[in-house]
């Protein structure tokens, strides 16, 4: 068995599954594999002695350390079985001893960098109840070691490679390339992060009264007084209407769940663009506070109840989308009527070439300039979704360091959240040290 090891996710639960007497789980976080190892093996006839230590933080989920499916299954099981669950605040190191085996490792926090997976990359040491201190030096060919069964450095576990100047030349002239960020800036941006978020929210193509058509403008000789302010250039398909409105299926702004009336049946509620653009500046009201010259944000606690509402608006414009689309063509098809009767007596007095080419007669009659002219304003509407075609956008983007060091931002944002101090917004948890608005402000970038 070597010495230095990898050890994930994958590595661990099958070594908590082979455990017969003694189980030891240190670690800062926990994952719901893991959990359901756990709780295979306590599921035993004879189950091990379980331990089970870990920082509850709510960072190290953030960070990546552990999961909230694994926190929640943990809570799950220690309430199940009566399995007591230890905290240590701040851990940052993994333990597994499984019998009278333990390996120490460093996790992984998932927000910087994936899992080890690879032999050559180890993350860990694993030793059993022999002599500790002559493994690992032999393991790493320390100098010194002076037994001998030492190895030679080019076969030790690891190390066996030498860091050469080019090799370390190669390093720095990657790192000059892409400078690092600085980690005082990165973690001031981690700070803002996990408790505002910039939101891009809009909606666009369900309107409707205000989309025009293009009408060729040799068909242009002669309107109808009453259609005079629809038609210009172009032709408005609904203006000086009604918007459409038809019936979609209603539900709980705040769940998704579908109402339902005494007799069980789905309640029907009216809908139209009118409808669609009161919810979303009731949305804008309820969730994002606008910051002069930065743009909408939200509060992170906010996000969840956030993604409902959306889902919810979306469901209700795309049922509107479908419903609004079987109604459409009556529409076009009347507008299209009404203007062939506007512009019928000025196209026969001076009728383009192209509306008699398919004619079979000498001396075409009004029906045949109907019929043509009808036929070429249908082609003009025919302009399939992009003619209606309703889309929510929601864009999601972080604070930038330069955003969080600009004092009008700080002014404004102390201004709009005015809760955020007095709910610890300038503080660090990951043993950082502690931000104050002033600071942030003071600090240049680097």
């Amino acid at each position: 068995m070597s010495t230095f090891t990898v050890v994930n996710e994958d590595t661990l639960a099958a070594a908590i599954n082979e455990c017969k007497d003694r189980l030891v789980y240190i670690a800062p976080g926990v994952t719901e594999w893991i959990v359901d190892a756990i709780g295979f093996v306590m599921k035993r006839d004879r189950p091990p002695a379980i331990t089970v230590i870990i920082d509850a933080d709510p960072e190290v989920c953030r960070l990546g350390y552990g999961t909230v499916d694994g926190l929640e299954a943990l809570q799950s099981l220690a309430t199940e079985q009566m399995l007591p669950i230890r905290y240590q605040p701040g851990l940052r190191v993994g333990v597994l001893v499984v019998d009278d085996q333990i390996s120490v490792y460093s996790p992984t926090p998932l927000l910087i960098e994936a899992g080890a997976d690879r032999s050559d990359q180890p993350n860990a040491i694993t030793l059993d109840a022999g002599n500790p201190l002559d493994r690992v030096l032999k393991a790493c060919a320390a100098d010194g070691a002076g037994s001998p069964g030492s190895l030679l450095p080019s076969e030790a576990e690891v190390g066996a490679a030498a860091a050469t100047p080019e090799l370390l030349k190669a390093s720095l002239k990657d790192l000059e390339r892409l400078p690092p960020k600085p980690f005082d800036v990165a973690r001031t941006e981690r700070v803002y992060n996990t408790k505002l978020q910039y939101v891009d929210f809009e909606v666009t193509g369900y309107k409707l009264t205000s989309r025009r058509v293009q009408i060729p403008t040799d068909l242009l000789v002669g309107t109808d007084k009453t259609l005079e302010a629809r038609l210009r250039n172009s032709f408005s398909l609904l203006e000086g209407k009604e918007s459409l409105v038809v019936l979609i299926e209603d539900s709980d702004p705040n769940t998704g769940n579908k109402l339902i009336d005494g007799k069980g049946r789905i309640v029907l509620t009216p809908y139209s663009e009118q409808a669609i653009e009161d919810e979303r500046k009731q949305i804008y009201t309820d969730f994002l506070t606008p910051i002069p010259g930065h743009g909408q944000l939200i509060s992170k606690v906010r996000r969840k109840a956030f993604d409902t509402r959306v889902e919810w608006f979306k469901s209700r414009v795309a049922a509107y989308t479908v419903a609004v689309k079987q109604q459409l063509d009556a529409a076009v098809a009347e507008s299209v009527r009404e203007l062939t009767q506007a512009l019928l007596p000025g196209v026969m007095q001076r009728p383009p070439a192209r509306l008699l080419k398919y004619s079979m007669s000498f001396d075409p009659k009004e029906s045949d300039y109907r019929a043509a002219l009808e036929a070429e304003l249908s082609q003009a509407f025919n302009l399939g979704d992009r003619f209606f075609q309703p889309v929510v956008k929601v864009i999601f983007k972080d604070l930038t360091y330069e955003t969080i060091t600009d004092p009008k931002f700080v002014a404004q944002l102390n201004k709009s959240f005015p809760g955020l101090a007095q709910h610890g917004f300038f503080e660090e948890h990951d043993s950082a040290p502690e931000l104050r608005s002033t600071e942030i402000v003071k600090k240049p970038a680097r």
